[in-house]
Parts: C-alpha cells; structure tokens; sequence
C-alpha cells in the first residue's frame, strides 16, 4: 500500500473520531447547578423588599433568615442576663427565624402575580411559601452550629431609628424644637381641659340622641393568671390564652355621633384604591410585648378604623383619608394593669392613663415633650369615649349601667393581622406601601412638621415605626416606655 495512502488513511479515521467526539460533547447537557438556600432567600427577600416593602419586623443586613424589632433588640443587647429563664442564642434565633417566615410569607402573598410568576420561572420553584420554611429552617440550623460567629452578627445589628436625622440638620432643629415644644404644650393643654370636662358630664358631656355605643362580644372565660403560657421571653405560648385575653378585656366603644366618619369599620382594596367599608362594626387586636420592672409586660393593643379625619376647618392641616386609633393595654404577667395608653396610627397624640394607684415621677427633661397623662379608676371592663371627627379619647371609666337611652352595637375582633393581606382583585394587598405608609393617607402636616424628624407626618403606618414625640425621640414600642416615662 502505497505510503500516501496510509496518511491519508490515517487522517481520515483521526477526523473521524474527533467528529464523533465532538458531536458527543454536544449532546451531553451541562450538569445543572441547584442554587442555594442562602442565594434563594436572598434573592426572593431582596425582591420582596423592592416591590412590597416590610410587613413584619426589621430586616437584618445580609441575612435573610432573620428579623429583629425593639423588643427582641433588648435581648440581643442582654444574652448575659442573670435571670434563670433567659433565653438562650438558640431561642433568639428561633424567635428571628419565625419574624422572618411571616414577613416573607406575608410579602409574598402581596406580591404582584407577574413578579411572582417570573421569580418562580427562573428558580424553577413551585411551592415559594414551603421554600422559604425550609431554607430558613437550614440557614438558621447553621447559625446555632456556629455560636461565636452567631454572636458577632448579632451583635452588629443596629436599634431601629425612625427619624431622620438629615430633616433635623436641614430643618434647624435646636431653633425650631423650641417653636414646636410651645404649640405641643397649648396642644395638651386643650386636651386635658376636654378629658376634665368630659370626666364630669354626665355620658361624658355627648348627647344621647346621637352618641352609639359599642359593644364587645360577650367573654364566657377568663385566663387566671397562675394558667397562663409563657415561653423564654414572657410573652403568651398559647393562641388559645391570647384570644381569650382579648375578648375579656375587649372595651366599650362610646362614640359621640354616629355619622360616616365616626363609625368604625375596615379599609378595603376597590380596584387601586384602599377605601373603607363598614357595614359590620368591628375593632382590630394586636398583642405586644414590652418591659417593666424587669419583667415582660403583655400588651393588648384594639384599634378602631374610620373613614377619615374629615376637615374641621377650610385649612386643616390634619385632615385626610383613613384614620385610626390604638387603646392599650399594659398588662403584669399576673395579669394586673400597669397602664393605658393610646395614639392614633400616625403616631400622633399619646396619651398616657394612669391607673389612680400607681406611682409616677414624671421626667424633667426639656430636650424632650412633656407626656399627657390623666388619672382613671382600673378595670377588666372599661368603656372609653371618643370625640366626634378627631377620634380623640376624652374618657376612661369601668363599665357600668348607662343612664341614658344610647344606640348600641355589637362589634366583633379581629386580628390585625389581616389587614397586612388584604383581597385585591385576583389576590391580596396589603394596606401598606413599600415605605410601610397606609396607601392614600398623607396629610398636608408633613410639609411644616418635618423639621422634627419624624418620617412622612401625620401619615397613618405600620406597628414598629411609631415615633411618638416631636421633640426629642420616643417610640411606641419602646420596650422600657413606660418606666422612661417616670411609671413605678
């Protein structure tokens, strides 16, 4: 055979083979790479972040499988509490852990179906809310088998701050507190004048003919206190015992007139705009924790929602759409009241009610408002009266037989819970933007209180962001609030 030949021979099976070999490689599909669960939770927090916003809790930088708030931050800053039952890392994260599966499960629900759908799509993901579970369950299973590196994170994580410290700098805060402190003053005054006047009238001065009284549901049980549930944080381990408690210290409602804008009711979703609907009275109910005394307190927190806060004069800066008021709770856990107290949902107006009884050395502190604070008789079952159009509580007193004929109605519980939720067409939406701001509450205040540095004035927003005073900084959930406010 000729040499020639052979080569050409030769080069042909090589062309062959590599031929072969090529097309091959081509029909080998690359082995596909399932991403993580740290790179699945970041990605789907990171999105419901930017298009729903937070609906439960604050988030924690660079770890999705956590939240915190300011009642758990005192925790985080006391893991070296001498107290026996202090929680351990373990049970802080579990609390975080469980924060974070409502906020996203929450946010997801919210999300708009397009979104969710593309999301889903690249993730090849079919079941998001039992993906979240159990990537929080691994993540968080990491973090307890790593406590040093646990407690650096923690450690790092920041107190919540809702003011605005730029709004401060730009709004010349030491000159304009001043201003502001004065009209506080003249504020409360007028308040105080209303609360003694109505004190000493007779249906709490409204009249008869116009006023409605809401009822509660009747409560067939009580929680003894030696009964109740704790976990490692003092706060209520049964569902069962947390409904109870709510319904057996439900209030009375006495609302001066009962007018479109007086009746209460709840926020829904009509085509894009959160409007409001009250054909069944009803009160919302959110529990809280707090501290006093070193002991965790329980906070029963009912709100009622109205329509709005309809304008009183041609230029009112405090008028708007939807408005609604918080009355607390501040319960021991042997179930004894320290305390009432209320603002209504923008934060505005706190007023402090004392039960006669308990000890209070009010702080002296003029880098700070002063706090509205009256005297009333402690009950399980108290009736509370609410003014006309400002929704203003002008009167606590327990329970009793009213003399006069009024209008009543029975209202009903529910949990706060669902509003965050809320039906919207084919799905759901909650009653917040992504800034936590009520859709479609501003008031025209914002524009002349921002120098204070609360965020957005006026505007109705989410439990956690209630920055209560003007002057100086004061919040809400503040978990030692009512011992920073001078309470024995």
């Amino acid at each position: 055979m000729p040499k020639r030949y052979k080569v050409n021979c030769l080069v042909a099976n090589l062309s062959a083979l590599l031929t072969a070999m090529v097309l091959q490689a081509c029909s080998i599909s690359p082995q596909k790479v399932e991403p993580s669960c740290e790179v699945i939770l970041s990605s789907v927090d990171t999105l419901l972040h930017e298009h729903v916003g937070s609906l439960k809790g604050e988030r924690v930088h660079n770890q999705a499988s956590l939240r915190h708030n300011r009642f758990i931050h005192f925790f985080i800053g006391n893991q070296d509490l001498a107290e026996p039952s202090a929680p351990t890392q373990s049970q802080l994260i579990d609390y975080m852990s469980e924060l974070a599966e409502q906020g996203l499960k929450a946010e997801w629900k919210t999300l708009d179906v397009d979104i969710a759908n593309e999301w889903k799509a690249e993730y090849q993901i079919t079941n998001p809310e039992q993906t979240i579970e159990q990537c929080i369950n691994e993540l968080n299973q990491q973090l307890k088998g790593h406590s040093r590196q646990t407690a650096e994170l923690l450690a790092t994580i920041p107190m919540d701050n809702d003011y605005s410290a730029t709004a401060k700098v730009f709004g010349l805060y030491p000159l304009s507190s001043k201003v502001f402190a004065s009209a506080i003053e003249k504020e409360q005054q007028h308040l105080a004048e209303d609360w003694l006047a109505a004190s000493r009238s007779s249906l709490s001065g409204f009249t008869a003919k116009q006023a409605a009284l809401y009822l509660p549901e009747p409560a067939l049980a009580k929680v003894n206190a030696t009964d109740l549930q704790l976990d490692a944080f003092g706060q209520l381990a049964s569902k069962q015992q947390q409904a109870t408690l709510f319904k057996w210290y439900a209030p009375q409602w006495l609302i001066e007139n009962n007018t479109a804008d007086n009746v209460p009711g709840v926020p829904v979703w009509q085509k894009q705009q959160l409007a409001f609907e009250h054909s069944k009275p009803l009160s919302f109910s959110h529990i809280t924790y707090a501290r006093h005394n070193n002991q965790t307190t329980i906070q029963l927190n009912y709100i009622l929602w109205f329509k709005q806060r309809p304008k009183l004069s041609s230029v009112d800066w405090v008028a708007g759409e939807h408005d609604a008021l918080i009355f607390r709770i501040h319960l021991t856990n042997k179930l004894e009241v320290i305390a009432y107290d209320s603002i209504h949902l923008c934060g505005c107006w706190y007023t402090l009610m004392l039960p006669q009884r308990r000890s209070y050395h009010a702080i002296q502190d003029n880098k700070i408002e002063s706090v509205l604070m009256h005297r009333v008789n402690a009950a399980d079952k108290v009736r509370i009266s609410i003014s006309a159009d400002t929704h203003q509580i002008i009167d606590l007193q327990p329970t009793g037989d009213i003399a006069e004929v009024v209008a009543k109605t029975t209202y009903t519980l529910q949990p706060w819970q669902s509003l965050l939720t809320l039906e919207k067409g084919q799905g759901y939406k909650s009653i917040y933007d992504s800034n936590g701001y009520v859709w479609g509450s501003e008031r025209f205040e914002r524009w002349f209180f921002w120098p204070m540095g609360v965020k957005q004035p006026g505007s109705l927003r989410r439990f956690g962001d209630h920055a209560i005073s003007f002057v100086g900084e004061r919040y809400f959930d503040q978990v030692h609030l009512l011992e920073d406010l001078g309470v024995q």
